[in-house]
């Protein structure tokens, strides 16, 4: 499946409170699990087909356990191991950067946009990194909640950079900009719905009572 058919495909951005344009958050969850089980038994080269399934007939243990299993020991690890950071850092720069790579070979620029947002998101709360020792020593889960928060950016179910970007980075990049030359860019904070998917949800604020509010999207991204 191509990036841009995957944008198509995306569940609706998350309002405010929890609430969607199409579904609450424990559906998104679903959605990611019901996904990851159907890349699991989805043709992945002969290599893997082979081998994954002679691990379940031997093992008498479907492939999906493997994998949880394997999720659970590698967030054991990021609590104890000494490349713990190392670990959650590659979830979050090995996938995006080889998609990144094939959105800039297309000739199209909705992706390219797509995975820009993302890694300015990424750039940005790296920073926290440097204070990662300080906050190990109270909250130990610090690499596995980075990690879980670097999926939540890039999964297509959950789509999360886009809205941090929009709700968060670019309001202050604009006021940052506002001071220096006196002047507010243009649409500071508003989600663009041309390069949504349909019917997702673009939350806004409503000028008058300062509560969440949105809209859904008319149109998916330009073609």
């Amino acid at each position: 499946m191509s990036l841009k058919s995957t944008l198509k495909a995306r569940a609706p951005i998350p309002a405010a409170g929890g609430a969607t344009g199409g579904g609450s958050t424990g559906d998104d969850l679903q959605k990611l699990q019901n996904d990851f089980i159907t890349w699991l038994y989805a043709d992945h080269g002969q290599f893997y087909n082979e081998n994954v399934k002679k691990l379940e007939e031997s093992t008498q243990t479907k492939r999906e356990i493997f994998a949880y299993g394997l999720i659970a020991l590698n967030c054991v690890y990021m609590i104890i191991g000494s490349w713990a950071e190392f670990v959650c850092n590659l979830i979050g720069v090995a996938y995006p950067a080889y998609v990144s790579v094939k959105a800039i070979r297309t000739v199209g620029t909705d992706d390219d946009t797509v995975w820009l947002i993302y890694w300015t998101v990424f750039g940005a709360f790296s920073i926290i990194d440097f204070f990662a020792q300080g906050i190990m020593s109270y909250f130990p889960f610090y690499w596995v909640a980075k990690a879980a928060f670097l999926l939540y950016l890039y999964l297509p179910q959950t789509h999360g950079s886009w809205m941090i970007y929009h709700q968060i980075i670019d309001p202050l990049v604009a006021h940052l900009e506002k001071s220096i030359s006196g002047k507010l860019p243009p649409n500071v904070g508003n989600m663009p719905a041309s390069t949504l998917p349909p019917g997702a949800f673009i939350p806004q604020v409503d000028e008058n009572n300062n509560n969440a509010a949105g809209k859904s999207a008319a149109q998916g991204p330009p073609q």
